[in-house]
């Protein structure tokens, strides 16, 4: 699958309009999720079950923690919070924990080291694929290239000023991985919001055009 908007020209270009909705709870929950984890030196069951449910607040679904694997999970999320970097098959292993979902598991794994990964979800992968669908979006394989492609996106020479369009909107400091991440979902969120205002405003025209 082809990323096309995923890429430095595209971002700079969104970065120039960036903006945060008002009111936006996920902007505040945020740094809270992290200082969790930071406050942690060992993952353990206890935490994990803890940190699952608080990632699905941001979800619409019921979280449903398998813990068959319980020993490989823990050990994979504490190397995670060490710095290793999730292969294939480890990342299949911890998206069947988190109710088998990758946008459940992307967002536990960017709290726990938000400087190796980034949140995924259906506004990202809308805003990377231009498409409504979301086919595709629990694919581990799928996800690694996202990650790469982020990183080669932070990897430019000029990053630090798209870096810093964007951090300027927040009180806190931002990974790159969040960055570029937040950069993408705020801008899908506001595209969506204009479109259904379009909508709206149109189908109320269109209903007092036929009253006259």
């Amino acid at each position: 699958m082809t990323f096309k908007n995923l890429n430095f020209q595209t971002l700079k270009r969104e970065a120039v309009n960036f903006r945060i909705l008002p009111n936006d709870s996920f902007i505040e929950s945020y740094p809270e999720f992290l200082r969790y984890f930071e406050n942690i030196s060992l993952i353990e069951k206890h935490h994990l079950i803890i940190s699952s449910h608080f990632v699905y607040g941001w979800m619409p679904t019921i979280l449903n923690l398998e813990i068959k694997e319980i020993d490989r999970v823990l050990f994979l999320l504490n190397a995670v919070k060490a710095g290793h970097l999730l292969d294939l098959e480890e990342i299949k292993t911890l998206k069947k924990c988190i109710n088998n979902s990758l946008v459940g598991l992307s967002k536990l794994l960017h709290f726990i080291n938000p400087g190796n990964y980034a949140i995924w979800d259906s506004r990202i992968f809308r805003y990377l694929t231009g498409k409504k669908s979301t086919y595709g979006i629990d694919q581990p394989e799928l996800y690694l290239q996202y990650l790469q492609r982020l990183k080669e996106i932070f990897e430019n020479k000029n990053y630090i000023e798209l870096h810093s369009m964007i951090e300027r909107k927040f009180d806190n400091q931002l990974t790159p991985m969040r960055a570029i991440e937040i950069l993408m979902f705020e801008t899908d969120r506001v595209r969506q919001s204009y479109l259904k205002n379009v909508i709206e405003n149109t189908n109320v025209n269109y209903e007092v055009g036929s009253i006259r």
